[in-house]
């Protein structure tokens, strides 16, 4: 995959994972996952609508683990955990883009509960059932009840209610994104230009020693006294009041997962993604490359929103930040036509016709010839079956019709050669089977990426095809022309 806006999304979700979450946890604010949830939730969504592949949101997910390892080592396992959940659940609810503003409601609201319920289930799993009577008994005894009321079930529903409603409001928001960033680009309002900043590398923390060697040895004393008042051996040497205990079973519980559990846990999870490292290495390079960009971005974005203040500063912000790295400027050179016209008006006729005597013109036609679909390597004039034969298992199915999804890939392998070439690229056609991640999909988000030279797109002309093809593929420039240029 090598889509510009894919890497900048990956990026920003990086971003928001590694440094902002880093912020919010350093800061103790008690909704850190609620932040920085709906930060990777947004990133997510729009991975979806511009990257429309399957895969592609598990890859990505993968990729921000990696730099989370890189960024912050001292993040715990349940941060990896809510990654994961975040990245499995959503690669399974955009598998069909057809429901995409219920998919990231439902993302939204699944990924933020997962937050909250870690959280209250943390907090139970440390200090025990003994916290929430604390707490009952704490606020009973403050409004001097007759009767027992849980108050600790109203505050932890309270706090799940509010995930929920955040993740109702932040899903649908995400859903409303790609037409408005669409919409802010065209207004002119909110592009900047970004410095060029320096590469980045990551910091290196030095282990503190002394600091572990003491914690270490106040947490086997508090398991010998914690063992000894338990268990009755000889006088108990503390108090049995319910607030020590509750203290002590938090610390030891604490202490063991910084000096046992924790370890291991985050010795496995940094081999296994250390491993993955290796094997994206690419994608690790590209997001490193464009990491200082994205900072400085981020950082000029916020200067350049000083005019306002309070929610509009922060509302201008978001505005410039999606605006600028979602738009994926044009090669140098880089020139993108479409061709449309109704369905069955000679189109494929006209460019067989046009590229007939030419030696630039590279890519793939499709005519149909004695009323089968073919395709045309249009160069060398080779032709290949585009429908698959009966009885065929590797298809790929568009309402009636049904292709050879080897001789597909064919076809992508030699517009996939002709990306470096001089002169013409031509993809016919491009439609509602490309807008659905499948076909000439891949090759094509490749290419607009990619190509320094002239690229034609064969397009219908039939419910603003044309428009809805230039917005899915973040087609950055393009000219809608109705008959082919002289030259």
């Amino acid at each position: 995959m090598n889509s510009q806006v894919y890497y900048r999304l990956i990026t920003l979700w990086v971003l928001c994972e590694a440094m902002l979450g880093g912020i919010i946890h350093g800061f103790k604010i008690p909704v850190s996952g609620l932040v920085v949830g709906s930060c990777a939730i947004v990133c997510i969504c729009l991975i979806a609508w511009y990257v429309p592949t399957k895969g592609a949101i598990i890859k990505a997910t993968i990729i921000v683990a990696v730099f989370k390892m890189m960024l912050s080592p001292q993040a715990p396992p349940p941060a990896y955990i809510a990654v994961f959940f975040q990245g499995v659940v959503g690669e399974l609810l955009f598998w069909n883009k057809r429901y995409f503003k219920l998919s990231c409601i439902l993302l939204a609201v699944l990924g933020l509960l997962e937050s909250g319920l870690q959280r209250i289930l943390v907090l139970t799993i440390v200090y025990g059932n003994d916290l929430w009577k604390v707490v009952n008994n704490f606020i009973n005894g403050l409004t001097k009840q007759k009767t027992t009321t849980n108050y600790s079930l109203w505050i932890g529903g309270g706090y799940v209610a509010l995930h929920f409603i955040t993740g109702i409001l932040i899903g649908w928001w995400s859903s409303l994104l790609p037409k408005r960033i669409e919409q802010w680009r065209k207004e002119n309002k909110y592009n900047i230009i970004v410095e060029e900043a320096a590469p980045f590398s990551p910091a290196v923390k030095r282990k503190r020693k002394r600091l572990k060697t003491g914690l270490l040895l106040i947490w086997l004393l508090l398991i010998a006294l914690y063992v000894q008042s338990y268990f009755g051996i000889g006088t108990p040497l503390l108090p049995s009041h319910i607030s020590l205990k509750i203290l002590l079973r938090s610390l030891i519980i604490v202490l063991g997962w910084i000096f046992i559990i924790g370890p291991i846990v985050k010795k496995l999870l940094h081999n296994w993604l250390q491993k993955k490292q290796s094997q994206s290495q690419q994608e690790v390079q590209e997001v490193l490359r464009l990491l200082p960009a994205t900072q400085q971005l981020i950082t000029q974005s916020w200067k350049q929103s000083a005019a306002n203040k309070g929610w509009e500063r922060i509302n201008t912000w978001s505005k410039m930040v999606l605006t600028n790295a979602l738009t994926v400027q044009p090669s140098h050179g880089q020139q993108i036509f479409i061709l449309s016209a109704p369905i069955q008006t000679g189109k494929t006729t006209a460019l067989l016709n046009w590229s007939e005597k030419r030696t630039d013109v590279y890519g793939i036609l499709t005519p149909v010839i004695e009323g089968k679909r073919m395709f045309m390597n249009v160069h060398n004039r080779q032709l290949f079956s585009m429908e698959a034969k009966e009885g065929e298992e590797a298809v790929l199915k568009v309402g009636r019709f049904t292709f050879n999804k080897k001789n597909f890939n064919q076809a992508i392998a030699i517009i996939q050669g002709a990306i470096d070439k001089e002169g013409w690229l031509i993809i016919d056609e491009i439609g509602p089977m490309e807008l659905r991640g499948e076909g000439f999909s891949e090759v094509l988000k490749e290419t607009i990426a990619m190509r320094k030279g002239k690229i034609l797109l064969v397009v219908r002309e039939n419910d603003n095809l044309p428009e809805i093809i230039k917005e899915f593929f973040a087609i950055p420039i393009a000219t809608i022309i109705a008959q082919l240029p002289a030259d």
